[in-house]
């Protein structure tokens, strides 16, 4: 790829012919701006053809032996700037295909790219969400305009994101993240395995809720930016409102009274947890849905579910809360070093979580929960053994890539060095296996 557009490049400098054919046959995305002025407007090729080039040329040759193909997916872009996103804010607009085998198998995508997350786009390899200019269908998933690219760099299996939501989809959650994984070319370079994920956000085909002013979709955010819409409530718990868009102060209002109300119901029956027998918990939230949200979380002894950043939630005024969907498990199963133990409870110590799981109802319903689904936890090596064949050889690329990776452990998201991705592997399965274990003889 770098070769041909340096060849590309000396064909621009050298060009003597207008465009006008090629210009027929294509539309711009961008803005594109003309002076009479600009005596040489007729003889070079607009950005958007030279984009259109750029985006169907296929990896040279060289990029093919150190990347081979590895048969899975992979997504090309290419910046108007030709240039990567370098912040959170900023979105560059840009063209994308799809190849599969050498072959392309999608139309050229107009879209705009920029970073996201927090800590993890200050990693090396960063996340990235696209918003395409046109609803779309990725790999067989629904169509929808907005998708996020997870760079996974604090995983070393490059599996557990992937994991958690199949562990959400198995266990019977309304809504969980579909996914694939890709390889990602930007701007002509091999940027690694990604997961090319949906994003949490109300649609039919994603988290289908009412559109309307008193039905939300939230997440707790401790992590949230000055211009988002945030409620506090009472115990300075920050959340954060996806949906509705631009929430008005009343809409923000009738959110922060209804979790100050549950703050304080939580704090009565934390004076006798028997009290919950006769005001029961299921006024507030779905229990069947708290419960498989606490299992998943638990399990994976996820950081961010303390709750921290990530836990999402909806809430339809005059309902209940519903927990969920799941989202962010990249520093979960292990890591950090301070939770790399599979032993010991994690989640249930901490706020919600902690103050419904001792109350009769609650408590003996997680109980149950598990004995009825332990089957599904334990079958989950069986599955990562297949989940990682699937991306090995794609795994042996993005190491190529990410040299310093597997061996690092100077963070607390890499807080194991391995030799090779089929050993950071295994130490996934005996986690969970050990985890599974450990749960059994304490529950």
């Amino acid at each position: 790829m770098r070769k041909a557009f340096l060849y590309i490049s000396v064909i621009l400098l050298c060009i003597g012919c207008s465009n006008e054919n090629l210009d027929q046959e294509l539309t711009s995305p961008y803005k594109q701006t003309s002076s009479n002025a600009d005596s040489s407007a007729a003889n070079t090729l607009d950005s958007l053809t030279l984009l259109k080039i750029l985006i169907n040329l296929p990896p040279s040759e060289s990029d093919n032996k150190e990347y081979p193909d590895a048969g899975i997916p992979r997504l090309s872009i290419v910046t108007e700037t030709l240039k990567d996103p370098e912040d959170e804010y900023t979105d560059i607009p840009a063209l994308a295909i799809i190849l599969k085998n050498g072959e392309i198998i999608s139309d050229t995508m107009s879209l705009s790219i920029r970073g996201r997350g927090n800590t993890s786009f200050e990693m090396p390899k960063r996340s990235f969400k696209i918003e395409l200019t046109d609803k779309v269908s990725l790999l067989g998933m629904p169509e929808n305009r907005d998708w996020a690219l997870l760079a996974n760099y604090g995983d070393k299996t490059l599996l557990k994101n992937h994991i958690a939501f199949k562990l959400s989809e198995w266990l019977g959650a309304s809504y969980t993240p579909r996914s694939q994984f890709i390889e990602l070319f930007l701007n002509g370079g091999y940027r690694g395995v990604y997961q090319l994920t949906e994003t949490v956000e109300v649609a039919k085909n994603r988290v289908n809720i009412p559109e309307q002013e008193n039905s939300y979709l939230v997440e707790v955010d401790r992590k949230y930016r000055d211009d988002e819409s945030v409620v506090i409530n009472e115990r300075e718990m920050a959340f954060r409102i996806h949906a509705p868009k631009d929430p008005t102060e009343e809409t923000m209002d009738r959110l922060r009274l209804h979790l100050d109300s549950l703050e304080r119901y939580l704090e009565y029956i934390h004076q006798d947890y028997t009290l919950a027998l006769d005001s029961t918990p299921d006024n507030w939230f779905d229990i069947q849905d708290f419960v498989r949200h606490y299992w998943i979380q638990e399990f994976a002894k996820n950081t961010d579910a303390i709750p921290y950043t990530s836990v999402f939630f909806t809430w339809v005024a005059g309902s209940v809360i519903r927990m969920g969907p799941i989202w962010d498990f990249d520093m979960a199963f292990g890591v950090p070093a301070a939770q790399e133990s599979p032993t010991g409870w994690y989640i249930r110590n901490y706020s919600w979580y902690r103050r419904l799981s001792k109350t009769p109802n609650v408590g003996d319903s997680i109980a149950t929960y598990w004995e009825e689904n332990r089957g599904v936890f334990e079958a989950l090596p069986d599955s990562i053994g297949v989940f990682a064949e699937q991306i090995s050889a794609a795994a042996e690329n993005n190491y190529r890539c990410w040299k310093d990776i597997l061996g690092n452990v100077n963070d607390d998201a890499h807080s194991k060095a391995y030799d090779t991705y089929a050993e950071a592997v295994e130490d996934l399965k005996s986690w969970v296996r050990e985890r599974t274990r450990w749960i059994d003889d304490n529950l």
